[in-house]
């Protein structure tokens, strides 16, 4: 399942300016966020959509890997392990239990790709592997999906 909720334009600037897409990306989780605490799950739904669309996005742009970018590279990944995470809760509330599957199936793939491009990163590789633990897990139906908060900043 490949998500394109965004407009390509919009999705071209995200990918030119990482960190304006990163505050994007915080003010549509918390719309997301107050959306769904709100009753308004279509609208949550789709802003979640977005959300991990744009967490995409952010994770797959070429940046300067260093360093002093490690921070900002661990937050993305959790950004968008995160949201993957959410948006499937949200879907499986709704009985979308084969969308939801495929979000967090799409996330699982992204994160394996990015792997070897954090080869040098062990902070960033275990933080991947943590990720993809938890997707894993969220793949057993016995296993109760997350409806908290978001918390990624």
């Amino acid at each position: 399942m490949n998500v394109q909720r965004l407009c390509p334009m919009y999705r071209k600037w995200l990918q030119l300016n990482p960190g304006n897409a990163r505050q994007h990306r915080l003010a549509l989780q918390a719309r997301t966020q107050l959306a769904h605490q709100q009753g308004r799950l279509t609208r949550a739904r789709e802003l979640g959509y977005q959300t991990f669309e744009t967490a995409k996005v952010i994770l797959t742009a070429l940046q300067p890997t260093s360093a002093e970018k490690v921070r900002s590279v661990q937050e993305d990944v959790l950004a968008f392990g995160t949201m993957a995470m959410y948006l499937s809760s949200l879907l499986a509330s709704e009985q979308r239990k084969a969308e939801a599957h495929n979000i967090l199936q799409e996330c699982q793939q992204q994160l394996i790709a990015i792997m070897p491009l954090h080869a040098t990163s062990p902070s960033v590789c275990r933080l991947i592997t943590a990720i993809q633990y938890s997707l894993e897990q969220s793949f057993h139906p016995t296993v109760p999906h997350h409806t908290g908060e978001l918390t990624v900043h």
